[in-house]
């Protein structure tokens, strides 16, 4: 069973940027609503204002960061390892055999209820209908992730999980 297979996901800069520019948008709508409110002969717009401005940074600061995220999906004889690139830096975050993976797919594909103890995101896309789930045995425990595969590498990954199953 040596497949070895590797692709790359990253972030899309554009809706970052879209979401980026509309949370500016609404900020300074909201920061020219309350500017003429007075609360105890004060006006409120001396204290909204910057704390508008604030709160608009460190959200378009995170979005930045978000951007140079990118995650390895690789295929490693009987491994799925996922690797976390962010500049030049890389670790691995999830370092998974093929037979402890009891499901792969959409959540909504699901069809039974199972203890799951963690669940993290190895996601890109803001679009959350792009997500894929992975339900893994860890022990005695289930573990959970979400990721964005391509479809080549959901056909590989069912294609190994039916193989590895008809084995057992």
């Amino acid at each position: 069973m040596n497949t070895m297979y590797k692709e790359i996901v990253e972030t899309k800069k554009a809706p970052r940027i879209v979401g980026g520019l509309l949370l500016v948008s609404l900020m300074i709508v909201i920061a020219n609503g309350v500017e003429d409110i007075r609360l105890f002969e004060y006006r409120i717009g001396y204290l909204t204002d910057p704390l508008l401005k604030i709160v608009a940074c460190m959200i378009m600061a995170g979005e930045f960061i978000k951007c140079k995220v990118r995650y390895r999906y690789s295929i490693i004889a009987d491994q799925l390892i996922i690797h976390k690139l962010k500049d030049k830096h890389q670790y691995t975050a999830e370092n998974i055999k093929l037979q402890d993976i009891v499901f792969v797919g959409k959540m909504s594909d699901l069809n039974r209820k199972l203890n799951i103890i963690s669940s993290k995101n190895y996601v890109c896309s803001v679009n959350m209908f792009e997500r894929y789930c992975c339900i893994y045995k860890d022990g005695n425990v289930y573990r959970k992730f979400y990721f964005q595969p391509s479809s080549r590498l959901l056909v590989k990954l069912n294609n190994i999980l039916i193989k590895s199953k008809s084995l057992f």
